[in-house]
């Protein structure tokens, strides 16, 4: 189809501009160029976007995570990974908030996002997991769960309101390769010691 041959080429002038002479980082781009959408998954185009996003993200010296939000015409309509610890500090910029901003200040006269769907390549934090129950979107799929930081697997936990506001919505695991869903993982993994140091060091 149509739609995965623009995501392919998208994907790929991303990590065209990847430079970094991190092996780890190097291997990784090697891997995903080379990766091919398996069809038995229907949201392996998305998942692998996403881990292309979160190798952006690392080469550019934030924590591993990429995002990207489709319509229900299957058109990517924002893209964003973290940008946390770069530019500047912003702790509230994780690959989910930033597409989110970036969609809602661009679309301000769209008022439900029903039909909707975001890609993350990490299971959402608590912090975001709100973020998207207040935004509405239809449907959240991750490549790769967090069992140490994720909350999606915890909601059963959140508060009354938010379980009730999250009824109509989607979270589950993104329908991807093993492959693809490791990935996310081994590329969060990159600097996260590193940048989770610099969020201890903080606390000082």
């Amino acid at each position: 189809m149509r739609f995965k041959s623009n995501i392919r080429d998208l994907g790929v002038r991303i990590l065209e501009k990847i430079g970094s002479e991190n092996e780890n980082i190097i291997n990784w781009k090697n891997w995903l160029q080379k990766y091919n959408f398996s069809p038995e998954y229907a949201d392996d185009p998305y998942a692998w976007l996403t881990d292309v996003l979160a190798l952006k993200s690392v080469d550019t010296g934030n924590y591993g995570v990429g995002s990207i939000m489709v319509s229900s015409g299957h058109k990517i309509v924002a893209m964003g990974h973290n940008l946390v610890y770069f530019p500047f500090f912003r702790s509230d910029l994780h690959a989910e908030m930033v597409v989110l901003n970036h969609f809602e200040e661009e679309n301000p006269q769209i008022t439900s996002l029903k039909g909707y769907t975001l890609y993350t390549s990490l299971e959402s934090c608590p912090m975001c997991l709100i973020r998207l129950i207040s935004s509405g979107i239809n449907r959240i799929f991750y490549t790769s769960s967090d069992p140490i930081g994720g909350m999606v697997n915890g909601m059963s936990l959140l508060p009354p309101l938010w379980k009730e506001l999250s009824g109509p919505q989607l979270f589950a695991g993104a329908h991807c390769s093993t492959e693809l869903s490791k990935a996310a993982t081994e590329i969060m993994l990159i600097n996260s010691d590193e940048l989770l140091e610099i969020l201890r060091k903080r606390r000082e």
